[in-house]
């Protein structure tokens, strides 16, 4: 029996001295053995103030074989960055006694509420998180900008006149209405943030007046990213979109960024013998559904990039439009598919309640990965094409006039990384000095991004003048 109980201990033994060597729950005091992160510095994007932001996240690793301990994690300025830290499940701003095992790995999360800075600049705010291991201390910098904003829910403007300036961003959430005894006036620079679905209701007048450096912006407000390279401001469908209302009437995008939309601008009936909107220098781009949206109504376009939709670029139903100078592009490909021609015609034909659609298109390149127009067949319609630039074989008539057919624009990016650049790329674009110079006027002497139309020769078709680099 004491001999079975000998072996017995014996097995024991020898079993608990296997498991010690391979379960060695000894830590490591060499200082050589330190810990490695995943990066250096987490930047946040910009953040508004009182709202907070997305949280990032980092690796910390162990690469010895022994355990290490990690006697303290601590956010060095928590009482005033704003910043906020989770160590395995730990919250902040102080962390003591936590282990990580030799060759593994912890999650450090990182939150970032910014207080108003108070000024209208963005406020670079700065932290470290300090790891102090074995005496040993390294850190891993935070960065974000806080930016101020002026907020408005569901905001009515009041009567008269109305002037926005680009002092400080706004921020919308649910709506923004310009009812019908207001105005209002957007300065150069001045940059409206949109919440989920929120919407610009124009049932009075706008006035957004950008400059070429300076635009008026019209955006989401997601500044966080959906992947690392893919920010959420490329997506569409960030925000509602733009409804000009029936009696609005004198409206004015001059040097206006729109992107991101969900409905785009729609424009709603009235009289045809005024003028809706005029769209002139700027760019709208991106949306889930159409990007422009008229019907019965009055509007012009010159030196304006409409870009990129799940729907038409632009939907004409009866009115009057004509566009000049303009680039039509849509390689729409994220998070949806291109359910519509380019351009669509509809009320083009006269009937008893309507006069027809009358539309021209003159010195502007059209081109896109799905159907160009509907209807195919424009004959005896008022709607003309007048030295533009298509990517698709066809041949001049009455409604098709000196175009040049399967042109290729030669754009600068058309859709790599998401990237998007709709200017010529090269002198051996075809729409290289292929434009109508009988087409160029006050309005378009100089191109989208200010650049001169050469005189003397003829312009480049689109929105954009190709400028040779400069070395």
């Amino acid at each position: 029996m004491k001999k079975n109980i000998f072996h017995i201990v014996f097995v024991l033994f020898i079993f608990s001295f296997v498991l010690s060597g391979c379960f060695d729950e000894s830590f490591s005091n060499d200082p050589n053995d330190r810990l490695t992160f995943s990066t250096d510095i987490v930047k946040f994007d910009t953040i508004f103030t009182q709202r907070g932001t997305a949280t990032l996240s980092f690796k910390v690793y162990n690469h010895a074989k022994k355990s290490l301990k990690i006697e303290s994690v601590t956010l060095a300025d928590a009482a005033n960055s704003g910043f906020f830290i989770n160590v395995d499940g730990s919250k902040g701003p102080v962390i003591r006694d936590l282990e990580i095992r030799g060759k593994d790995s912890l999650y450090v999360f990182v939150e970032a509420n910014v207080d108003p800075t108070n000024q209208n600049s963005p406020l670079l705010i700065k932290d470290s998180i300090v790891f102090v291991t074995n005496g040993i201390r390294q850190d891993v910098k935070l960065e974000a900008y806080g930016q101020d904003v002026n907020v408005l829910r569901g905001e009515v403007l009041p009567d008269g006149e109305n002037v926005f300036t680009g002092e400080k961003p706004y921020l919308v959430y649910d709506s923004l209405v310009i009812p019908a005894s207001s105005s209002l006036v957007l300065s150069e620079g001045t940059t409206l943030y949109f919440h989920s679905k929120a919407t610009l209701e124009v049932k009075g007048k706008i006035d957004a007046r950008g400059t070429a450096s300076r635009p008026v912006t019209f955006r989401g407000d997601r500044l966080d990213r959906m992947f690392a390279d893919l920010p959420y401001d490329y997506l569409p469908g960030q925000w509602g979109g733009i409804r000009i209302h029936t009696d609005s009437y004198d409206n004015r995008f001059d040097h206006v960024a729109m992107r991101g939309t969900s409905t785009g601008i729609v424009i709603d009936s009235s009289d045809v013998s005024r003028t809706k909107i005029i769209f002139s220098n700027s760019v709208i781009h991106n949306s889930s559904n159409n990007l422009v949206s008229s019907t019965e109504s009055r509007i012009e376009a010159w030196n304006c990039q409409f870009s990129n939709a799940s729907g038409a670029l632009m939907s004409l139903s009866g009115g009057e439009a004509k566009f000049v100078h303009c680039t039509f592009a849509n390689y729409f490909q994220l998070m949806d598919v291109i359910k519509s021609p380019l351009l669509v015609f509809d009320r083009y034909t006269q009937t008893e309640e309507n006069l027809p659609l009358k539309a021209s298109f003159e010195n502007c390149i059209i081109i896109g990965n799905n159907t160009l127009m509907q209807p195919l067949e424009l004959l005896n319609t008022q709607i003309y094409f007048k030295t533009c630039l298509f990517r698709v074989n066809g041949s001049d008539d009455e409604n098709f006039i000196q175009c040049i057919w399967n042109g290729d624009p030669m754009f600068v990016a058309t859709g790599d990384n998401y990237q998007y650049d709709f200017r010529l790329a090269s002198e051996s674009s075809a729409a290289y000095r292929a434009g109508n110079p009988e087409f160029v006027d006050e309005n378009t002497r100089t191109d989208l991004l200010g650049n001169p139309r050469p005189e003397g020769v003829n312009p480049d078709v689109g929105a954009y003048q190709y400028m040779t680099p400069t070395e």
